[in-house]
């Protein structure tokens, strides 16, 4: 297997584990138990801790001084900006319609990610990229009724921090391994994180119930760390701009998810346009 092939997995690998992110963030905000401000700084901080254990397991060293500024980069997009202000807006939206915005977060980590990562690509692959974006958007705010909320210009701005921070991540894996970029980005956020999670948390821990507190550990563990083992590497192996795109598809597993899990209906279209995306992303790829 080719490494642009291996990076396309694994890159979908990761895109799976993330999808689950929207609805697993619904739920565990059912009954208002957990704040919006725990749901993410606590997550934040649980994935640190497991960073932390991982780095003292494995021995690692201590990163070189030019990997700092592009892991300063993921701390910001992924950590603070991308999971604070979707957690915030997912109060009042659901998950099917956070997705309309965030369905252009993969051309927003190409773009970045091309031009951080001083990628050369090819006229016909942007027009796939945009294409493949505008159907998944179109799709979606179609789906959505076409409705506006207060909270799309906070998804939007979260659009553009996550791809920073997917991009800064990939890039921060030229001189770290994925599993050390993400912990380290998790360590460097942590004294905020911890911070916001001992003011913001449950006064009686028991009262979430175990749905809200299993998907609580989901976020952590899952959207917030080793989620990013697969996508890093796959960023990493088949080119940020390239890869990136596989997270179109995300989408249409959110709403799958939603569905099975929130009880959001599917329409029959979902699948015609999936299968679009999918073509556009396979005619992408070949571009040079």
């Amino acid at each position: 297997m080719t490494p642009q092939s291996s990076g396309l997995l694994l890159g979908l690998i990761g895109v799976l584990i993330f999808s689950l992110t929207m609805p697993m963030t619904r739920i565990a905000m059912t009954g208002d138990v957990l704040s919006p401000w725990f749901v993410w700084a606590g997550r934040a901080v649980l994935a640190a801790l497991a960073g932390v254990v991982y780095l003292l397991v494995t021995r690692a060293r201590w990163p070189e001084r030019r990997a700092w500024i592009p892991l300063l980069g993921a701390t910001v997009g992924i950590v603070f900006g991308w999971p604070l202000l979707n957690t915030i807006a997912l109060q009042t939206v659901p998950a099917s319609h956070a997705a309309v915005v965030n369905g252009i977060l993969p051309l927003a980590t190409a773009v970045i990610g091309a031009w951080l990562n001083r990628e050369s690509l090819s006229r016909a692959f942007w027009a796939c990229a945009v294409a493949g974006t505008l159907l998944v958007c179109g799709y979606a705010w179609q789906r959505a009724h076409g409705n506006l909320h207060a909270e799309d210009a906070l998804m939007l701005v979260s659009v553009l921090l996550g791809g920073l921070g997917y991009a800064s991540g990939a890039i921060a894996t030229r001189y770290l391994t994925g599993p050390q970029a993400i912990s380290w980005a998790l360590i460097l956020g942590l004294p905020g994180t911890l911070a916001v999670a001992w003011w913001s948390a449950p006064t009686q821990p028991a009262a979430p119930g175990i749905a809200v507190w299993g998907a609580f550990v989901y976020l952590g563990l899952m959207s917030q760390w080793i989620g990013f083992f697969f996508w890093y590497r796959g960023l990493a192996l088949g080119g940020i701009a390239r890869v990136s795109q596989v997270q179109l598809l995300q989408l249409f597993f959110t709403l799958g998810f939603a569905a099975l899990l929130l009880g959001e209906a599917i329409e029959p279209a979902m699948t015609v346009v999936a299968l679009l995306t999918v073509a556009l992303i396979a005619v992408g790829r070949r571009a040079r």
